[in-house]
């Protein structure tokens, strides 16, 4: 009897160690919430993978499936240079003896996020080149294709001069950010500051250079906003090797202003003066004929720049597209994301329940989508990437994107395996995509770490780049057993 209980037990020991049914993922951080889902063997597995929690940039997938479901890959972002009735005849422009063009002149903006100050140059360059001098009327700027507000609700406030959170507009202008550089002077003294590229803001700073060991440990850089695309800098910057600047990109925070202050420099340079003056409209006025266009590269290609660089701009424009395109009326967040979801429930049977979106790009604390809403976007994918083509320009581990030097994906082993899109914000870290498991299986898995929180001292040296996040740790255990097909446990 002794016997075959030990050859009973050691038959299911083996049996266990074949299944995988023993391994075991590395505990998360304590006080964290964590949702696990993957497939293996066409069974799911996982945990609290129908919790809903926080997705940061994950949400971008919504937005991808989305957008090329409905909008189709070859879709473009059309900005145009419109003219006035009186200024033409059978398209050909009314141009008098000493370059005047009677009438007004619009520009119609569509929330191209592609879309720079050179492309508006060559929109009225195309007037210059007729022999036009003088407008004699007003230049509009049409931003009637979205409505509503630039930000969506729940964006950190301490986060908006930054350029990640540029506002989607539906004039954007080199991105809607606008960069400039610190020089370090002696320790101790004021930085110099140099805005680039002859951006039109203002920027004052009482940014103190400090030594290297003394940033961040001592002190930090911090921004604020005065005005309509004013920001005043304080606290420190460090001391480079050879006095390098210190590069930084700000968001606008007004791009009506951002938009007029561009367009008076780029009439400027070009020598075309207005008598009507430069101003906004939000109303489709008619009346107008289009004279000239810049198209934006096809969407395929603006998703991969969404997912690849996790760009928040990209995702909102995008978002907001979507829903002037499903509803026939201007833009805006809430017709994003009520789009989205009945476009994933029409064409993909994806209903998303409870899921509370904001925004597209996931950039708001308000958004909760559970595991199970993520990975049915994948699954979904999956079966169906021989049209989509969307696995392709995900981010992959070792080698592109966000998923390049991500701590938990590095080493030989899964350079390349790991295929996905990571999500961040202040205590969540999220990652959903494919794991090219050691069999070649490709597995849709989906990790959302949320509520992460550390010791005071330990937060300090992670804040300070002198360590990384223990909690890569836990996602790192989970992405290697499922690399290598193990059904886990989280006891």
């Amino acid at each position: 009897m002794k016997k075959y209980k030990l050859f009973f037990a050691a038959l299911i020991s083996a049996l266990c160690i074949s299944t995988g049914v023993k391994a075991h993922a590395a505990k998360p951080l304590e006080g964290s919430s964590v949702s696990v889902i993957y497939s293996l063997n066409n069974k799911i597995h996982g945990i609290n993978y129908n919790a809903y929690m926080h997705p940061a940039s994950t949400q971008k997938l919504l937005t991808a499936l989305a957008s090329l479901l409905y909008l189709g890959p070859d879709y473009t972002f059309k900005t145009a240079l419109y003219i006035s009735k009186q200024s033409h005849v059978n398209g050909k422009l009314k141009i008098s003896a000493n370059g005047t063009l009677a009438g007004d002149i619009k520009i119609k903006f569509t929330g191209d996020p592609f879309f720079t100050s050179e492309n508006l140059s060559s929109l009225f360059k195309s007037l210059k080149d007729q022999g036009v001098k003088h407008i004699k009327g007003k230049v509009l700027l049409d931003i009637s294709r979205f409505t509503g507000k630039d930000r969506a609700d729940g964006w950190s406030a301490s986060d908006l001069p930054v350029c990640f959170t540029a506002p989607s507009s539906a004039l954007i202008i080199n991105h809607n950010c606008a960069g400039c550089r610190l020089k370090p002077s002696s320790i101790g003294n004021r930085a110099k500051v140099e805005i680039l590229n002859r951006n039109p803001i203002n920027v004052s700073s009482e940014a103190i250079t400090v030594k290297s060991n003394d940033f961040r440990d001592k002190c930090t850089l911090e921004a604020d906003i005065l005005g309509s695309n004013s920001y005043h800098l304080s606290g420190c910057i460090p001391k480079l090797k050879k006095d390098s600047p210190y590069p930084l990109l700000f968001a606008v925070n007004d791009p009506k202003s951002w938009g007029i202050d561009w367009t008076a420099k780029i009439l400027k340079n070009l020598n075309l003066s207005v008598s009507g003056g430069i101003s906004v409209t939000k109303q489709n006025k008619s009346g107008f004929t289009p004279y000239a266009v810049i198209n934006s590269p096809r969407l395929y290609n603006l998703v991969k720049v969404m997912l690849q660089k996790s760009d928040n701009l990209y995702a909102d424009s995008i978002a907001k597209t979507v829903g002037f395109e499903y509803f026939k009326r201007a833009g805006s967040y809430q017709d994003a994301v009520t789009a989205i979801r009945s476009i994933l429930k029409e064409k993909a049977g994806i209903n998303l329940k409870n899921a509370y979106m904001v925004d597209g790009s996931g950039l708001s604390s308000h958004n909760l989508l559970s595991a199970k809403n993520l990975f049915d976007v994948l699954t979904y994918i999956k079966d169906h990437d021989s049209t989509l083509n969307l696995i392709a320009i995900l981010p992959k581990s070792g080698i592109s994107g966000t998923l390049k030097y991500r701590p938990s994906v590095k080493g030989s082993q899964l350079k390349g395996a790991v295929i996905a899109k990571t999500g961040s914000l202040q205590n969540v870290s999220n990652l959903a995509g494919f794991i090219k498991s050691k069999n070649n299986k490709l597995i849709p898995f989906v990790i959302l770490e949320n509520s992460l929180t550390y010791p005071q001292d330990l937060r300090e040296e992670i804040n300070q780049l002198k360590k990384k996040s223990p909690h890569y740790e836990f996602e790192k255990s989970v992405i290697t057993d499922i690399y290598n097909e193990k059904i886990l446990s989280f006891k």
